[in-house]
């Protein structure tokens, strides 16, 4: 691990410029979103030297808060989840700008991140399931049981990711070969990814179910269905893609 210390100048600007990446058709597509927020908040963590690990510990519990607030029945505490949801996508991108402006990076960072989005997520569907069970216009056990086969393909999703991580990185071979896209694809990939990719989806539902509150609309519902059959696709699809490389091997 190795420290020095952070630019004299530390703008909002200087950050986005050399601290953050940028891709125009980017994955995660609430990045865009966050990564215009969390200049505002990593300057003060390199100010009182909290390292990026802790920054990550404090993602964890905005999370478990943002959950916890969420899934209570008052307006005015969905509303505080929301915030602290948000929150908590905001702060993961801070703890990354935090270790490459100190330079400060660990073993267990990669972790710890891990972790945390281990915690929150499954907190996340409990919560939005509680919420939509509390509008009561569907089934109980309905709802709990999307809310479950989501969590639970995520999971399946984020561990066949790490295990193909783990393969390549032990014995130097690529499950699946880089290739470059057509722009096509990429759009295609990137609209896959509204749903497959967790933070979407979070940040997204929390923001739509609010608005349902107000207005009365069924469309979180559909975004939970559509999410469930979506990232259960994706994890099946790795799946298949792990099962064919060990019996390739």
């Amino acid at each position: 691990m190795a420290t020095t210390s952070a630019p004299v100048a530390l703008t909002y600007k200087t950050i986005r410029r050399d601290y953050q990446t940028h891709c125009a058709i980017e994955p995660v597509l609430v990045d865009h979103y966050a990564k215009l927020l969390s200049p505002l908040l990593t300057p003060w963590f390199v100010r009182f030297g909290i390292i990026p690990n802790v920054v990550t510990v404090f993602m964890m519990i905005s999370g478990i808060i943002g959950a916890a607030l969420f899934a209570l029945p008052p307006l005015w505490a969905k509303v505080a989840g929301l915030v602290f949801i948000h929150l908590w996508y905001v702060l993961d991108c801070c703890d990354g700008e935090v270790a490459r402006i100190t330079r400060r990076f660990s073993r267990m960072g990669t972790e710890i991140d891990y972790t945390a989005h281990l915690v929150n997520h499954p907190l996340f569907n409990l919560a939005f399931a509680v919420s939509l069970i509390q509008l009561h216009r569907y089934s109980t056990p309905l709802i709990l049981f999307i809310a479950i086969i989501s969590i639970s393909a995520e999971l399946m999703l984020r561990n066949l990711l790490s295990l193909r991580y783990i393969y390549e990185l032990k014995l130097g071979v690529a499950i699946v070969e880089e290739r470059r896209d057509k722009p096509y694809k990429a759009v295609a990939l990137c609209a896959t990814n509204f749903f497959s990719l967790y933070p979407n989806f979070a940040l997204f539902f929390s923001a739509v179910f609010i608005a349902e509150s107000c207005f009365g609309t069924t469309i979180s519902f559909w975004y939970l269905l559509v999410q469930l059959v979506v990232s259960s696709l994706v994890a099946a699809r790795m799946a298949f893609i792990w099962i064919r490389s060990l019996v390739r091997a």
